[in-house]
């Protein structure tokens, strides 16, 4: 078909006040149009960056839990060779702790250690129930092995004094610790003496506050040793405020640290308050053991009275019955010797009454033969 030809005619309206107006609100209508265009355009382009962000976290995450995964199982299989090597004091320790036939105090004072042997103790350690005492001191873990040492801990509610003096301990370190004293009622005695838990180069005091949120949550230490930790007025500052609602701890060595003299007379304070608290403690207990002492006494006494009136009427009971087996006895005697007697006198009778037939027997023979005669 022939092309159509499209003519576009443009008339040009006299500049009324009426045209004039309905020309603005056309131009702020195109206006208002081309604006949403935009907005929803800004709209479109967000949306696609979130839904391409959203995309890259799960593609990011999908792989993060892949390489955990290929870690995890690259570890277990490690785990699994190194315990297949193990051999003497460690060997016993480990099967000793996975069957809790661990005595109550163990060191590993001699015993060559490596980072996948620390993962295996660490696991061992979880679910232990027998181990009270352990020492893991001047042994070289490192910030990463005590984490993992620690982390074990938090399912452990047996052990009593934790010993890790002269490691490599740092910050992670001493956040786990932390988590660790804010849940644990158990643990009375932890040494952490010359670990680095603070580096004075990077100011961050997040491990530090951690540590002392334990400190203030814990209601069963009563021995904590952070002497030559590397702790600064900052760190002392933080402890001290810990120290001043915790209750129970008594023993609290931070020599070799850099704590001012006033921060130092506020932990002593707090120790001295402390010591008091634990004195009278104390001394109820004693009180309290001492009354469950004189009631465990006339308790006992009383099972001694006791038990000797049921002696006294078992006694009783037993010459009853032995006397009354004594009179069945003789007349059971008795009966026997009557019934014997009888039978005696019945066998008599018996060959009287013999005797007596015969004669009359011999006497009809007798009378018979004199008639005949």
């Amino acid at each position: 078909p022939p092309p159509v030809e499209i003519r576009i005619e443009t008339r040009v309206l006299p500049k009324t006040k009426k045209n004039l107006e309905e020309q603005a609100k056309r131009e702020a209508y195109e206006k208002q149009l081309e604006e949403e265009r935009k907005q929803q355009e800004k709209l479109n382009q967000a949306q696609q960056q979130k839904l391409q962000m959203e995309k890259f976290e799960k593609e990011r995450h999908k792989i993060e839990q892949e390489k955990k995964r290929h870690e995890e199982e690259r570890r277990r299989k490690e785990e699994e060779e190194q315990k297949s090597t193990l051999e003497g004091r460690l060997a016993k320790f480990v099967s000793d702790l996975t069957h809790n036939q661990t005595p109550s105090e163990f060191s590993l004072s001699g015993v060559e250690m490596s980072n996948v042997r620390w993962r295996i103790l660490a696991s061992c350690l979880k679910n232990n129930l027998t181990l009270k005492d352990l020492h893991l001191s001047r042994k070289g873990i490192t910030d990463e092995e005590g984490e993992e040492i620690i982390k074990s801990l938090k399912n452990n509610n047996m052990l009593e004094k934790l010993e890790m003096e002269g490691n490599q301990l740092g910050k992670s370190s001493a956040r786990q610790i932390g988590e660790y004293l804010a849940t644990n009622d158990k643990l009375k005695y932890l040494d952490l003496e010359g670990n680095e838990l603070y580096d004075t180069d990077i100011v961050d005091t997040t491990s530090i506050i951690a540590l002392a949120e334990g400190i203030k949550k814990n209601q069963c230490l009563i021995s904590i040793n952070l002497s030559y930790c590397n702790l600064d007025r900052e760190c002392g500052r933080i402890l001290a405020q810990a120290m001043r609602e915790n209750q129970t701890i008594i023993h609290f060595d931070f020599r070799g640290n850099e704590f001012p003299l006033e921060i130092v007379r506020d932990i002593t304070n707090s120790l001295k308050r402390n010591k008091e608290l634990y004195n009278m403690y104390r001394l109820e207990e004693w009180k309290e053991r001492k009354i469950a002492h004189r009631e465990d006494e006339y308790t006992e006494m009383i099972d001694i009275t006791l038990q000797q009136e049921h002696i006294k009427k078992m006694n009783i009971i037993s010459r009853e019955e032995a006397g009354k087996r004594e009179k069945e006895s003789r007349w059971e005697e008795e009966r026997l010797k009557k019934e014997y007697e009888m039978k005696r006198e019945m066998e008599k009778l018996m060959n009287e009454a013999k005797k007596r037939q015969e004669k009359g027997k011999n006497k009809k023979r007798g009378k018979s033969k004199k008639k005949k005669k």
